[in-house]
């Protein structure tokens, strides 16, 4: 067996065919196109292959992305496409090339690996992966509830030329989103599978809706703009749309979306993860002390006048980490404190990002669990035009 390694440009076509094979037959789709920043040829040294007689039988993909969220900076990486050739399942493969992915991404600093996954979230658990809290909710609006929503606004397509820098901005503004440079925006919005609608206040686009009719993507998995902007996109689409229901994929935390949803009394939604074309939302903490360091902001704007410490050593690792604050003022060390705790990295994952709080993972002193209850858990939206 040869690698994991990095793919190279002329192996390309071959890993589309794989990918393609395990996740496209019988479907009118193709990988390169429907996650063309990950297919692109500048990030082939992050397709990662497993070739057996010269021939490729296993495959990962990374994709290096930059999250803001709660005053944070965070550079992670996704996991998709992992994919083993049928004949050559169950020798390893997959298991050493996500060993190779995470160990890519520890070197280069990112604060974590986010992947989604279905029937396979239990071969992911083996390798330290955990299901974290939800991304989100999935609104489920019917056609015959377009004229709950007033048109306000002009709607009408998306023109490149003239509708791109206003988008950005738009998108730019939103609390939180996994930063794009404008060729990522273009790269996007071309996907062939989504049609892009705009809405224009007094000659000024104040709002946009990405709609998908795809496999992996269904319904408006993309918006910004007014309220008002929403409303009148909202009513164009529901009026013009031939499926029975449309997906509208809504962050938990306050949201233009969300409050013009709520405030029409549309109540039929379900989590994210139980939406067509999405998945478990799973997490792999590479270096507790690396992510903790990248938290601070958001940390010391949750602990209030408290103080504390707490040590934590991940069991498969041997990482020790120190946490300790007074009066907001927080840092993140590697020495022995009085309280300390021994997670697993599934363990650690689920007391940084949920679903549950620090306390309900592991036992915590009273005056710790009432600091760090505060803080986490850590919670982050993705949108699922940034979803691979």
């Amino acid at each position: 067996m040869e690698g994991p390694r990095a793919a190279n440009n002329q192996e390309l076509e071959t890993i589309l065919s794989l990918v393609n094979l395990v996740f496209r037959s019988g479907v009118n789709q193709d990988m390169a196109l429907d996650y063309p920043l990950v297919f692109d040829k500048k990030n082939l040294n992050n397709l990662r292959v497993v070739l057996e007689k010269g021939e490729i039988i296993s495959h990962a993909a990374m994709a290096e992305r930059t999250l803001k969220a709660k005053d944070c900076v965070l550079p992670m990486s996704m996991i998709c496409a992992v994919a083993t050739h049928p004949v050559y399942r169950k020798r390893g493969s997959a298991t050493s090339i996500m060993e190779d992915a995470v160990t890519s991404m520890a070197l280069r600093g990112d604060a974590f690996g986010l992947l989604w996954t279905g029937p396979a979230r239990d071969f992911y658990r083996q390798l330290g992966w955990e299901v974290i809290g939800t991304n989100g909710w999935t609104y489920i609006l019917r056609p015959t509830q377009f004229n709950h929503f007033k048109s306000y606004c002009l709607v009408r397509a998306y023109q490149q030329g003239k509708d791109l820098n206003r988008i950005i901005e738009i998108h730019q503004n939103q609390s939180e989103q996994l930063t794009r440079n404008q060729s990522a925006y273009q790269t996007l919005f071309n996907i062939p599978t989504i049609k892009i609608w705009v809405a224009e206040e007094n000659n000024l686009v104040s709002g946009y809706l990405v709609v998908a009719e795809a496999h992996n993507k269904s319904g408006v998995i993309e918006w910004g703009g007014t309220t008002k902007a929403l409303s009148s996109l909202l009513a164009h689409v529901l009026s013009t749309t031939l499926e029975t229901r449309l997906q509208v994929f809504v962050p938990s935390f306050k949201n233009p979306m969300k409050t013009l949803l709520q405030s029409l009394g549309c109540q039929e939604r379900i989590p994210m993860e139980e939406a067509d074309g999405c998945g478990l939302k799973m997490i792999r903490i590479l270096s507790l002390k690396n992510l903790l360091e990248k938290l601070k902001p958001h940390i010391q704007n949750c602990l209030g006048k408290s103080s504390g410490e707490l040590g934590i050593v991940v069991a498969e690792t041997a990482e020790r980490t120190s946490l300790k604050w007074k009066n907001k003022h927080f840092t993140v060390g590697t020495e022995q404190v009085s309280e300390e705790k021994t997670l697993t990295l599934r363990e650690t994952a689920q007391f940084i990002f949920g679903p549950m709080k620090p306390s309900s993972v592991t036992s915590l002193s009273p005056e710790t669990a009432k600091a760090l209850d505060q803080v986490f858990p850590f919670t982050f939206h993705i949108g699922m035009l940034d979803y691979v």
